[in-house]
């Protein structure tokens, strides 16, 4: 069978990570072929963003779509975890339909030049003996063979690419149902821990809601004669900061996913790379997985921009995406099971201790996150923190991973090159060893714009990489 198509990247999966990886690609010149499995509009139970997620949104070009959708604006979000009462949390962000934001996604997707192949259902993919892959699909009623150089595997939980996966976790799945609450409700969203489940509710209209709740796919009777319906109302009853008459009544059949945090063995390797869930699935606990999903497309796309166009920086691309991987994997996972720990204080069953594993509870009010106005007298005395160290690691610079000097402390994740495009390492060298804190804009006057500097100046003393002279 010959090939109906050639293209530089075949995407497999036009989820978050998928259609921003495409978007990017594409922006950058490479001919790209976007796969996916699923007609739209297609459901899906990942609805909570935040602000730092729509700016992810908004750098792809999509700000103006993402305003004229009108996805509910989120303020509060109730809190009882572990807690005898729920407390009510600040919280900035939307609630929104997922199956209108991929579709915005791919529609972006297709205008930047990306050629869509949906609903296509993949039936082999395989190397070529001289170089590249061939990709083997049924769309329109027939099989088809695409050629590309390189494969991005964003088929979600379900990777296309065979590969060992590695649990995070103990299972866990998902059923959620929408609902018409027929009360005002003083919240937007509500996170509630019962005593083997916990459940998570986002209102995402005026009469509009959803309801999941989250256990271990071993507690359910799979046998049970009235079904998924009865198994969700009676999970449910474990649950009382939300009252039935303020949750109306239910207007969709509950639906089941998988939701159990696992990660690739290789999420990257020679002609692919892995984005999205099929490289890491974070526990929903987090309410990052869309925020996730875009990250992970966005530096992705530039990983294979740079293997494609310069290939000598190969091993320093791939270098990049593991290393940033692996700690959103160690951060995540951190995170999730310290918070499950709180709640195995209370509940000291096999769900929350399985799940918080040795974490312990994270103190309140730790000193730690309290931090220090910096000195504004001339007298007072600062210096760069001798925990500070530079090196030699790969980062993304422009639109291709490149070695460059990087600048490393405790307090912040991973190597840091630049900050709002500035060389940080050179900013630090151009201090001297001791000095004012007032100062500072006049040893960088030839480096970056006051305001720049300033802002830079105040992230470094937040996380101590500026301290005070000893």
């Amino acid at each position: 069978m010959e090939f109906v198509a050639e293209h530089d990247v075949v995407i497999l999966g036009a989820g978050q990570a998928g259609a921003s990886a495409a978007i990017r690609l594409a922006q950058m010149g490479l001919d790209v072929g976007l796969l996916e499995r699923l007609q739209f509009p297609r459901g899906h139970v990942g609805i909570c963003i935040s602000d730092e997620t729509v700016a992810l949104i908004d750098y792809l070009g999509l700000g103006r779509e993402f305003d004229d959708a009108q996805f509910w604006r989120r303020h509060l979000t109730a809190v009882r975890w572990g807690d005898p009462e729920a407390r009510l949390v600040p919280q900035q962000g939307y609630h929104v339909d997922r199956a209108v934001l991929d579709e915005l996604m791919l529609r972006r997707a297709r205008s930047v030049g990306a050629r869509i192949y949906q609903p296509a259902q993949l039936q082999e993919v395989r190397r070529l003996e001289d170089f590249g892959w061939s990709v083997t699909i049924a769309a329109n009623e027939r099989r088809q063979r695409l050629k590309a150089q390189f494969i991005v595997d964003a088929a979600g939980r379900r990777p296309a690419i065979s590969g060992a996966r590695i649990k995070d976790g103990p299972p866990l799945v998902s059923i959620h149902a929408n609902w018409a609450p027929s009360r005002t409700i003083a919240f937007d969203g509500l996170i509630e821990a019962g005593e083997d489940a916990w459940l998570w509710y986002a209102q995402t209209g005026h009469n509009q809601a959803v309801v999941s709740v989250f256990c271990d796919p071993r507690s359910l009777r799979a046998g049970k004669a009235d079904g998924m319906q009865a198994q969700y109302a009676g999970v449910l009853r474990q649950f009382r900061a939300l009252r039935p008459q303020q949750l109306g009544e239910q207007s969709s059949v509950p639906q089941v996913c998988d939701a159990t945090s696992h990660h690739a063995e290789d999420p990257v390797g020679d002609g692919y790379i892995r984005l999205g869930d099929a490289c890491f699935s974070v526990d929903p606990l987090s309410s990052q997985g869309v925020h996730l999903a875009l990250q992970s497309g966005l530096q992705g796309s530039i990983v294979v921009n740079t293997i494609l166009r310069k290939p000598e920086n190969t091993e320093a691309a791939q270098q990049f995406f593991l290393m940033r991987t692996g700690e959103r994997i160690g951060r995540y996972t951190g995170r999730t099971k310290q918070e499950y720990a709180r709640v195995a204080a209370i509940y000291p069953n096999a769900f929350w201790r399985a799940r918080a594993g040795d974490a312990s509870v994270p103190m309140a009010g730790d000193l730690d996150s309290i931090v220090e106005s910096p000195p504004r007298a001339a007298s007072d005395r600062v210096a760069v923190s001798p925990d500070v160290s530079l090196g030699a690691a790969p980062v993304i610079d422009g639109v291709f991973v490149q070695v460059r000097q990087v600048v490393r402390h405790p307090n912040i994740n991973g190597d840091v090159a630049y900050v709002e495009g500035v060389d940080l390492a050179r900013l630090l060298s151009a201090l001297p060893q001791r000095f004012a804190y007032c100062d500072i804009p006049k040893f960088w006057r030839d480096h970056v714009p006051s305001a720049t500097g300033d802002r830079i100046a105040s992230w470094l003393w937040s996380k101590n990489v500026l301290v005070r002279a000893v």
